[in-house]
Formats: C-alpha cells, sequence, structure tokens
C-alpha cells in the first residue's frame, strides 16, 4: 500500500526471474476539494473512481499512473494522502504519550480553528521575546551600568591624554636627535669641512675641473656632455653644502625639551600598555568604545516601556488564550460524539471517551494541558486512557479515532 502511494521502492520487492513488480489499487472518491484541485492541476480525469498503478523496474526506476495519466511521485504522494491513512505502531504509541494528545485533538479542527490557534501562537511568540528581552535587560541591568562607567573612564583617561595620530613615532625621532646631539653635530660639521674647508676644499677642485672640461667643450661633444655632468655634481653638491651650513647652525641641544619629550613620551606609553600598541592602535580603540558608549547610554528603550509593553502583550495573550480554548472545548464536544459513535461500531457500545483539560503555564499551543479519559463500563468514572486500557482497547480506540479523522478530512481507506 505504502509503495502505491508513493513511498520510496527498494529492489527486494521484484519477484525473483521477473523484470519489474507492479501495484494497482482502486479506490472509490467521495467530493473532495483539495483532491479535485490536484487531479486537475494535473489533467487527471476526474470520476467517482481513481485507479492507481506503479511499476517498480529493475533499473531502480518507478512509473506511476493515475487513471492511465503517467504522474511523479510528489503528486501521487500529494494524492495518497486524501485516499489512504495508514496506521503503524508509532500512532499507537503516540496514543499512549499524553503529551500527543492536544496535538491529535488539534488536527480534528477546521481552518476556522487553525486561524485561531494561529493568532495565538502569533501573540504568545511575541510575548514570549518580549519577556525573554525584559528578563535579559533587567538581569543584565547592573552588568550594564558596570559596563558604562568603565567606559566612562576609558575614554576620559584617553582624552585626557590628547594623542595626536603618528605623534608617538614623532616624539622618538626627536629624542633621538636629542640623545645623540653630539654625535649627529660631529657628523655633519666633518661632511661640511671636506665638502667647503678654507685649505681643502672639494667644492674648489670640483669648480676647477668643471672650468677645465667648460674650455674643451668646442672640441668634442663628449667633452661637451662631461663638462654638463660636472656641472650638475658641482651645483648640487654646493647646495648641500650650504644646507649643511644651515642646520649646522641651528643645531642645540635643549635639555628642557628632552625632558618635555620624555615626560610626553612617558604618558603614551602609559596609555599605549592599556588600549593598544600605538598611538594609533589607541585611538581606533577609542572610536569603538566611544561607538558602544553612545549605543549604550543613547537607547530610549527603558525598562518600564518594555514592561508596558508587556503587560498590554499579556492581556492580549490571555483574551487569544481564551478563544482557543473555548474553540478547542467545541472541538472536543464534537471529538467525544465522533469517537462514541465509532466505538459502539467496534462492539464497545458500553465504552465512553471524554477529552479532559488542565489548565497550566501559557506555551505554543494554549494554557490547557489536554488527556484523552475512558470509561469503559458503565457506572465507572472516567479514568487516563494511557493507565486503564488494554492493548485491545487501545486498538480499536485508535481505530475510532483514525476513523472520525478520516471521516472529517474525506478519506477512503483506513488501513492498520
Amino acid at each position: 500500500m505504502n509503495l502505491m502511494l508513493g513511498a520510496r521502492a527498494s529492489l527486494d520487492v521484484i519477484r525473483h526471474g521477473a523484470k519489474k513488480a507492479e501495484i494497482e489499487g482502486l479506490f472509490s472518491v467521495g467530493e473532495n476539494a483539495a483532491l479535485t484541485h490536484i487531479l486537475e492541476e494535473n489533467g487527471i480525469d476526474i470520476s467517482d473512481e481513481l485507479i492507481i498503478r506503479r511499476e517498480i523496474l529493475q533499473n531502480g526506476r518507478s512509473i506511476s499512473r493515475i487513471n492511465g495519466q503517467m504522474v511523479n511521485l510528489t503528486t501521487l504522494r500529494a494524492v495518497g494522502q486524501y485516499l489512504v491513512d495508514i496506521h503503524g505502531q508509532h500512532d499507537q504509541e503516540e496514543l499512549m504519550k499524553p503529551n500527543m494528545h492536544i496535538r491529535m485533538l488539534d488536527e480534528f479542527g477546521d481552518e476556522h480553528f487553525s486561524a485561531v490557534k494561529k493568532h495565538y501562537r502569533e501573540i504568545f511568540e511575541s510575548y514570549r521575546t518580549l519577556r525573554k528581552r525584559v528578563l535579559t535587560k533587567q538581569k543584565n541591568e547592573q552588568e550594564h551600568k558596570a559596563r558604562i562607567e568603565m567606559l566612562e573612564f576609558q575614554i576620559a583617561e584617553i582624552e585626557a591624554a590628547a594623542l595626536k595620530s603618528g605623534e608617538d613615532q614623532a616624539l622618538n625621532q626627536k629624542r633621538d636627535k636629542l640623545l645623540n646631539h653630539k654625535h649627529i653635530a660631529d657628523t655633519l660639521t666633518n661632511a661640511y669641512v671636506m665638502l667647503d674647508d678654507e685649505d681643502f676644499s672639494s667644492l674648489s677642485n670640483i669648480r676647477s675641473a668643471m672650468n677645465d672640461l667648460m674650455s674643451l667643450e668646442e672640441f668634442d661633444q663628449d667633452y661637451k656632455e662631461m663638462s654638463a655632468n660636472v656641472s650638475e655634481a658641482y651645483y648640487i653638491l654646493e647646495e648641500v653644502t650650504k644646507h649643511l651650513g644651515d642646520v649646522i647652525d641651528d643645531l642645540d641641544f635643549d635639555a628642557a625639551s628632552l625632558q618635555q619629550i620624555e615626560a610626553r613620551l612617558e604618558v603614551i606609553y602609559s596609555i599605549t600598555r592599556k588600549y593598544g600598541g600605538s598611538v594609533n592602535d589607541v585611538l581606533d580603540y577609542y572610536e569603538n568604545i566611544t561607538k558602544e558608549y553612545n549605543l549604550l547610554t543613547g537607547s530610549d528603550e527603558s525598562s518600564d516601556d518594555m514592561e508596558k509593553e508587556l503587560k498590554h502583550l499579556e492581556k492580549e495573550l490571555i483574551l487569544a488564550a481564551d478563544e482557543l480554548a473555548q474553540e478547542r472545548h467545541k472541538l472536543a464536544k464534537d471529538l467525544e460524539a465522533e469517537i462514541k459513535q465509532e466505538l459502539a461500531d467496534l462492539y464497545m457500545e458500553k465504552a465512553d471517551f471524554q477529552v479532559q483539560f488542565t489548565k497550566g503555564k501559557f506555551n505554543r499551543d494554549g494554557n490547557e494541558a489536554v488527556e484523552f479519559y475512558i470509561s469503559t463500563n458503565p457506572g465507572e468514572g472516567f479514568k487516563p486512557l494511557v493507565k486503564v486500557a488494554s492493548g485491545g482497547e487501545i486498538s480499536r480506540l485508535m481505530l475510532a479515532i483514525k476513523s472520525a479523522f478520516s471521516r472529517k478530512e474525506d478519506k477512503t481507506s483506513i488501513v492498520f
């Protein structure tokens, strides 16, 4: 039956020596709008009967037809769900779990009931989400406050340092120059002397060479080019020599300036040890914590506002839960009547079936728990199904439930 309705096929179903396995079924169908819609969409002839045929081939493929029209497995399964309800061990196990009874009852509902339940669930999800936010905000209030205080301290400390991008590198360079003042001064002076000393002047010698070559320019193009190169070198060195002289004149060791630089670097090192490896790293950190601080202190959603909204949602949730409970109680009465009739047809006319409700906490299904109760003999009170029903009674009760559901869903067959 499962294979005929689109279940996964195994080659084991093919008889030894045969080329294929064939499964065929004839179903009488009544008026079912959903089934009719599927048939029309797939171009299948609609009549009071449906012939379903499926062939399983040796190569693993299968061919499915409904009233002679070839269909894919998706369509076959869609049609099958409106034709047959196959009862397995899993269904019976669910019946013995009270927490599954509410789902079974709700499946008996119509579109109106589904809409009421959907409305309740939407409100419940909004309520649960907001309640979680409120609890989280309350729980973390002290941590939130402590974080803001720490950020305030760090921001104030960094701002007090008045850091500038690249400042540490520039100060270290100045500090190195001051600490190496004598070496720098001696080296620069020596270079200046080598270039423009009264007794021995490199510039003077190069100038003489330049003049000599200039006097030969008319005799050879090569001489002219050499003269031009020497002239260029001379004027470059002359400019360098002048600049060297200016630098040497400006050289002045300032102990006070060195102390100021050392003090400033100490402030910078103190900050960078806490917040980053360099001034630029600290400035990046400052930008990030400032954004976080503004975000934490700029929120206009207070706990009071959230709690007011939560109370409003709670009132809506109670109303929606009450509406869902009313619809579910009506549903329970209909199911009780259906099951009682089915039990009578299964030679359990003395048995009675009841759906009982227990108030509880709000959850996705409302604020009531549902459990099926049964009375197997007149005069006996109702007791939980899971405690008093025998194996045979469970099977018949499951058949009664399946029959009631199948009739509501216009299914034509039930397989146990």
